[in-house]
């Protein structure tokens, strides 16, 4: 059951970083692809959490330790995107008040912030995988 759920974890991430932003920044202009990016990545973040919440429910179930702090981990994770990282890079991009230079650096840190999440949870997804092989 839990390499079912770590591999399920680890394929749609990859897609979803290997297929949908990608293609969404090469052919969308930039007020689709605004419309496009909110509307999809709250989608995705919540996909995420409600399957690592299930590996760290079966986690429980199956009281294996290391899954318990992989999948709570990574639910951490989905939850810092959607409700910290999300809400803070769609302000910086409605902000009125901050210049284009401020802008700019502000979204390329939580940005980024968001990316390295996203890694981290994909590097914890792997290991999960190995751990129940």
């Amino acid at each position: 059951m839990l390499l079912i759920l770590y591999s399920s974890l680890l394929s749609y991430m990859l897609f979803f970083t290997v297929c949908v932003a990608p293609v969404s920044n090469k052919i969308l202009d930039k007020n689709n692809k605004s419309a496009f990016l909110r509307n999809i990545f709250p989608k995705n973040f919540i996909y995420g959490l409600f399957i690592s919440s299930l590996a760290f429910i079966s986690s429980f179930i199956l009281k294996d330790h290391w899954s318990i702090l992989l999948s709570f981990i990574i639910s951490i994770g989905f939850i810092i995107n959607l409700f910290i990282v999300m809400p803070k890079i769609n302000f910086i991009s409605d902000s009125a008040d901050l210049t284009e230079k401020k802008k700019k650096k502000q979204f390329k840190y939580w940005h980024f912030s968001s990316v390295f999440i996203y890694l981290i949870q994909i590097i914890i997804s792997i290991i999960g995988i190995y751990l129940n092989i």
